[in-house]
């Protein structure tokens, strides 16, 4: 997948510093603001997760009234909130719902192109018979592929080589895979 070379070069890239210092005011920050009022944390979660380029202030008010609301649930899934996401503007949002579930739990993987396609060739389903259960399933088998990617031995090596570099990052594999693999382009 990715070379050691590219790895070593990528956790000392600017953008990664910098995308980890957003990340880490994301997950901190979220469960001690009202998300839907706190118009710092939606600027920093919609740069960060580039929500800016492609949605509507309109989208993005509901998308985080909504992720207030599902803070008073227990285990919020990634199907939880895709079934929920679809209602804001009847479309299915994949990644956005990936995005939302890992703010919740960091141990679902997220799904972005750069890394569920171009890592992984898993792309979203298309068509309307069954869009929303093939969805599911299809994120379900991509967090399979991407926990058992974690776990090899190049996985783990990544995981090592992020935490000597950023040793109190405090962030779960997961997303320093998803780092990884994201600036790996």
């Amino acid at each position: 997948m990715v070379t050691k070379e590219k790895v070593e070069q990528i956790l000392t890239a600017p953008a990664l510093k910098a995308g980890l210092e957003k990340y880490q005011y994301i997950m901190g920050r979220f469960r001690k603001v009202d998300v839907s009022e706190d118009t710092e944390f939606q600027s920093v979660y919609r740069d960060f997760y580039q929500m800016r380029r492609f949605y509507s202030d309109e989208f993005a008010r509901k998308y985080f009234r909504l992720m207030e609301q599902l803070k008073g649930m227990d285990g919020v899934t990634f199907k939880m909130a895709f079934e929920r996401v679809k209602h804001i503007q009847c479309t299915y949002e994949t990644s956005f719902s990936s995005k939302m579930a890992h703010t919740f739990n960091p141990q679902t993987p997220i799904w972005d192109k750069i890394v569920t396609t171009d890592h992984f060739g898993f792309r979203s389903p298309t068509g309307q018979k069954d869009r929303e259960q093939k969805t599911v399933r299809r994120f379900e088998e991509y967090s399979g592929k991407f926990r058992g990617y974690m776990k090899s031995k190049e996985g783990q090596m990544f995981i090592g080589m992020f935490d000597k570099v950023f040793p109190d990052s405090g962030i779960s594999d997961v997303k320093k895979i998803d780092f990884i693999l994201w600036l790996d382009r």
